[in-house]
């Protein structure tokens, strides 16, 4: 038979039957998932991310673990070892994995790519670089969470927006000079909590994989709004965390109105205008309500989320537990070609 048959019929499977299946039932599967008094919080959920990236890179991970996994000393698949006459590396399952390898690699290089292309409008109002560089400094030492995080905290001529948080593994917040001068040291404090918040949990990474997964899943269209709902309760969750770090919620408030535009900011940035009015509308609600009633000391963070455990998980099971699955979807290809008559 020929090799490249199971590679090629095998991702044509994974990504129009396999994926979509998934997909179309962690759509339905979102309805399930139990919604508290507070439904931003509900929207926050890392179970609610997973299903949006579960779908796609779920299935990719493991068989691309497990097909490299076979090629290991002494871990042929059962399939090859029978088809194969004995042989102790399946290049049809290799080539396999390389192949979903390659769509995965697409995938990143594509969304790096456009995330590098986006461009705003100009920005208008020209503004001293150096003083608010300065003006910037003199906010962070104020703060002990900003003090501490000064040394990634830039300001730029212009940005995606005028005020986000950028860079996968080691983020950094960028604030547009004109902004700076615009906003009192009130505001200016609470928009670079806000952004410190997002880059302390790494939501530019978080998203980069969220776009990365429904860009190369046939039917990503169908799970973009959850993911959009998950952005907006993660930017209202910053917000929140702000606060409670000591940032002024009606200074807050004030600042997200003035950076808000009608379309909002790039949707893989997270940025302190993003979602447009109808999102700001609703952030500034929820400060409100924080203004009457203070949220509460943050909690403290996990040092390994949900999402990551499962990855790992995911990724390392066939060289704990073995390639089964993928021995039968392989198995089960060839038979059926061989039935077909095109073995």
């Amino acid at each position: 038979m020929n090799e490249l048959f199971f590679p090629v019929v095998g991702a044509m499977l994974i990504f129009f039957v396999v994926v979509p299946l998934l997909t179309l039932a962690a759509r339905s599967a979102v309805a399930l998932l139990p919604v508290s008094g507070n439904r931003v919080s509900a929207q926050e959920s890392p179970w609610r991310f997973l299903l949006v990236v579960g779908p796609t890179l779920g299935p990719l991970i493991w068989l691309i673990s497990a097909s490299f996994h076979q090629s290991e000393e002494g871990a042929p698949l059962a399939a090859c070892v029978v088809d194969h006459l004995g042989g102790e590396l399946c290049r049809d399952v290799v080539l396999f994995g390389l192949i979903l390898f390659a769509i995965l690699g697409y995938g990143v290089v594509r969304r790096a790519r456009r995330e590098r292309r986006a461009t705003r409008q100009p920005v208008i109002v020209a503004a001293d670089r150096a003083a608010a560089t300065a003006r910037v400094r003199d906010i962070c030492q104020r703060n002990l969470t900003l003090a501490g995080f000064a040394g990634r905290i830039r300001v730029v001529e212009q940005g995606l927006a005028p005020a986000c948080t950028r860079g996968l593994f080691h983020p950094r917040v960028e604030l547009e000079a004109a902004l700076v001068m615009r906003l009192d040291d009130d505001e200016l404090e609470a928009t670079l909590l806000h952004e410190v918040e997002h880059a302390h949990a790494r939501d530019p990474l978080r998203f980069f994989v969220a776009h990365v997964a429904l860009s190369i899943n046939p039917l990503g269209r169908v799970l973009s709004s959850e993911l959009a709902r998950y952005h907006f309760a993660r930017e209202a969750l910053c917000d929140k965390r702000a606060v409670q770090r000591g940032a002024d919620p009606l200074a807050l408030a004030r600042s997200i109105v003035s950076v808000a535009a009608p379309t909002g900011a790039p949707a893989s940035v997270p940025a302190l205008g993003g979602h447009g009015i109808g999102g700001i509308r609703l952030r500034v609600q929820l400060l409100l309500g924080y203004a009457a009633r203070w949220p509460g000391p943050a909690q403290r963070r996990t040092p390994i989320g949900v999402v990551t455990t499962l990855i790992t998980l995911v990724a390392v099971a066939p060289h704990l537990m073995g390639a089964g699955p993928l021995d039968v979807f392989h198995h089960g290809i060839e038979c059926a070609a061989l039935l077909l008559g095109l073995g």
